[in-house]
């Protein structure tokens, strides 16, 4: 029932190869134990309550009035481990988000789901430069893609320009119709297919863990939201609006914005994809920039010229 909520007593004993009073019989006692329930619409349709929520009270009951049955009650307890199990896996199917747990179970999917996109790929690119394995590995990859007539957006850190094998990169992905544009910082690392289908992190500051496939409406109408406010935003790769003189860069913009808001300068350089010494190298030109003795002295000048 949890895995087939639509299936009655006719379909249940079919599948199970048992006659229909013994399934009503059946039912009967799931009811007493709470573990299914009436739909509010009829009576007649039933739905599967959270084993985990309908039998730890009768759990809570035995164990303090029957002392021996404390195995029969570990027994219980395992039973409902892997039905919560399969509800919740009945859950992720049909609601809000998937679970892939593990490096290798995001990457197979994300392959999968490229290779089902019709229509379009966007996606935030963070961390920096790429290695040339990994941009020589997507190449015949993108190539495919974009000879489908996938149209390909990715939005990269603008650290990236500094890196050789991105920019050439970038630039082959342009001569085959992809579209590479470049901001000092991005949210989350993110891909997004068909605008139906979204792939993020668990824990954006370790990818390792594994990610969230989203197919909920309301939150991809978020996270496209999302995407085209960055992409709007963000230059083309290797066409960065030089700033007036003697005011700062958009990734220096972005730097001040980030220390004034309390992130270390480990934190500042996993943001804008910058070595730690290369931050360091940007804020003392800043300091110097503003004439200012300390951190704290030039975030006060950069807010007094409206900076940050």
């Amino acid at each position: 029932m949890v895995l087939n909520r639509d299936w009655g007593v006719e379909k249940i004993a079919e599948h199970l190869d048992i006659d229909e009073n013994t399934v009503r019989g059946a039912l009967d006692e799931l009811a007493e134990a709470s573990l299914i329930r009436s739909s509010p619409e009829s009576e007649d349709v039933l739905h599967p309550v959270n084993p985990s929520i309908a039998l730890a009270p009768l759990m809570a009951r035995q164990e303090a009035e029957l002392e021996e049955y404390r195995i029969h009650i570990a027994r219980n307890r395992h039973m409902v481990a892997e039905l919560t199990s399969e509800w919740e896996s009945a859950q992720e199917t049909r609601g809000i988000a998937v679970l892939l747990r593990g490096l290798e179970a995001v990457r197979d999917r994300l392959a999968e789901l490229c290779e089902q996109a019709e229509s379009e790929l966007m996606s935030f690119m963070p961390g920096g430069a790429q290695s040339s394995v990994a941009l020589e590995a997507s190449r015949p990859l993108d190539e495919r893609h974009l000879a489908r007539g996938v149209r390909m957006r990715t939005v990269y850190l603008t650290s990236v320009q500094a890196d050789r094998p991105t920019r050439e990169y970038a630039a082959w992905l342009a001569r085959m119709g992809g579209e590479v544009r470049t901001v000092p910082s991005l949210p989350l690392r993110m891909l997004i297919v068909d605008r139906r289908t979204a792939v993020v992190p668990i824990a954006p500051d370790n990818t390792h863990e594994g990610a969230l496939l989203l197919t909920s409406r309301g939150v991809l109408a978020g996270l496209n939201a999302l995407f085209e406010k960055v992409w709007e935003e963000a230059e083309p790769l290797g066409v960065e609006q030089a700033p007036e003189p003697g005011e700062p860069t958009a990734q220096e913009r972005e730097l001040l914005r980030l220390l004034a808001a309390g992130h270390t300068d480990e934190g500042v350089s996993r943001q804008l994809g910058t070595s730690v010494r290369t931050t360091r190298r940007i804020v003392a030109r800043l300091m110097d920039a503003l004439d200012a003795r300390s951190r704290f002295e030039a975030g006060y000048k950069a807010a007094r010229r409206q900076w940050i």
